[in-house]
């Protein structure tokens, strides 16, 4: 938006619409008087609601440029970016950009670009105000229009739906759709049926591009396109996250199902299986083999892919397993009802996996809807005595489940 310097000299002519908005700054000495924090706030917000668009900084009301000090420059941008991350809710990313424009004395100012983009969330300021963009004005949302917004974009933006811009139909696995759709509609075409199950989307240029979904589902090599889209695997010989404790990690990748079967078989390798010797062997593995898979599974399922750089994290320890998972809990949802409540973050994402058959377990993905964790919980603590811990961290989500004991621990009373 505005790439060139014409297009912002025009726009500066043009005055501030739906797009622009123009901010002169103020300095103190040791930060920015005006505008205040809450106003900048409130424009991103309004930016992000609506269509996404660029704050002029350095430019008053009248498109006239008063420029900011080069050398305060880097702390107006510390300050636009603090404001994105700590005073939006959901928090904006914005890109900033500096640009060179003519005052009234046709001398040079520098001018600093906010371009904002429009939002997959609704945002609001972190004194909880929502506003959007009307016009060359910002409108306060309240009652059955804000309710609207939530809607639309609660719908418009499930992210495992979007279509993913760098891939194409050839990232797809042939082989994997036609083992998948074997039973499907034989008359009709075959993009039609990839298009009416939501595997790719039509983009604006009328090319067929797989949905995020389609491509975790369905792509040869997810992670080309999707880069955080993989399990990251690790054994620890104590019980501290350090390196000097490392002893075996590697990267898990491929498409979802597989990145679910592989996790749990490297968690089947890797934990210990103490054995007693009385009548006959008789091995006492550290976890439960299906809590673990269901574990996986809800981690690879439901997990939020919008989040850059949030791979799923998966630690074994000498005494405990311990699952990250990117995203945070919905509003319906706390720690306390997640054993009791059913939540899909990528409808799309588990409808697939419901659909497919691990060679795990030999059952669909994902059946037993809404006894997931529940069962996690119950299983794993009957197994080892100890309840496993969902934890949330800002946007991540830690599940923790306690190893078994081994036998030769003094624990015989356990078994």
């Amino acid at each position: 938006m505005f790439d060139t310097l014409d297009e912002i000299r025009r726009q500066l002519e043009a005055l501030e619409d739906a797009r622009a908005e123009f901010k002169q700054v103020d300095l103190r000495a040791h930060g920015v008087r005006s505008p205040n924090t809450e106003e900048m706030a409130s424009e991103m917000v309004a930016f992000a609601n609506a269509e996404g668009g660029v704050i002029f900084l350095g430019v008053d009301d009248d498109g006239v440029v008063r420029g900011i000090p080069p050398d305060r420059a880097n702390v107006v941008e510390s300050w636009a970016i603090n404001i994105a991350n700590n005073n939006c809710d959901p928090s904006i990313h914005p890109i900033l950009r500096k640009e060179r424009l003519a005052d009234p004395g046709n001398s040079e100012r520098l001018v600093i670009l906010v371009e904002v983009k429009r939002g997959l969330y609704v945002h609001g300021t972190s004194s909880g105000r929502h506003y959007i963009r009307v016009g060359a004005t910002k409108q306060l949302l309240k009652g059955a229009a804000l309710a609207r917004l939530f809607q639309e974009r609660g719908r418009t933006f499930v992210f495992d739906e979007k279509r993913v811009p760098t891939a194409t139909v050839d990232d797809l696995d042939d082989r994997r759709l036609k083992e998948f759709f074997a039973n499907g509609p034989t008359l009709i075409p075959w993009l039609d049926l990839l298009r009416n199950t939501r595997v790719v989307e039509t983009s604006d240029n009328n090319v067929e591009q797989p949905t995020v979904a389609g491509l975790l589902a369905f792509g040869a090599t997810p992670h080309k396109h999707l880069p955080s889209a993989f399990v990251e695997a690790a054994v620890y010989r104590g019980t501290r996250l350090t390196s000097d404790d490392l002893v075996h990690a590697e990267s898990i990748r491929g498409p979802a199902n597989e990145q679910i079967d592989d996790a749990a078989e490297f968690v089947d390798r890797f934990m210990l299986k103490p054995a007693r010797k009385n009548a006959g062997r008789e091995d006492h593995p550290q976890y439960v083999p299906n809590a673990v898979h269901e574990a996986i599974v809800n981690a690879v399922a439901h997990r939020d892919y919008s989040i850059s750089g949030g791979k799923i994290r998966l630690f074994l320890f000498a005494d405990r397993m311990e699952i990250y998972s990117p995203g945070s809990l919905p509003n319906t949802l706390s720690i306390k009802t997640m054993p009791y409540r059913v939540f899909t973050r990528n409808q799309l994402l588990v409808n697939f996996l419901s659909r497919m058959r691990s060679r795990h377990t030999g059952r669909a993905f994902l059946e037993s809807r809404g006894e997931g964790v529940r069962g996690i919980l119950e299983a794993s603590k009957t197994h080892s005595g100890r309840r496993p811990e969902y934890e949330l961290f800002g946007e991540e989500l830690r599940l923790t489940i306690w190893a078994k004991p081994s036998p030769h621990e003094g624990r015989e009373d356990i078994f």
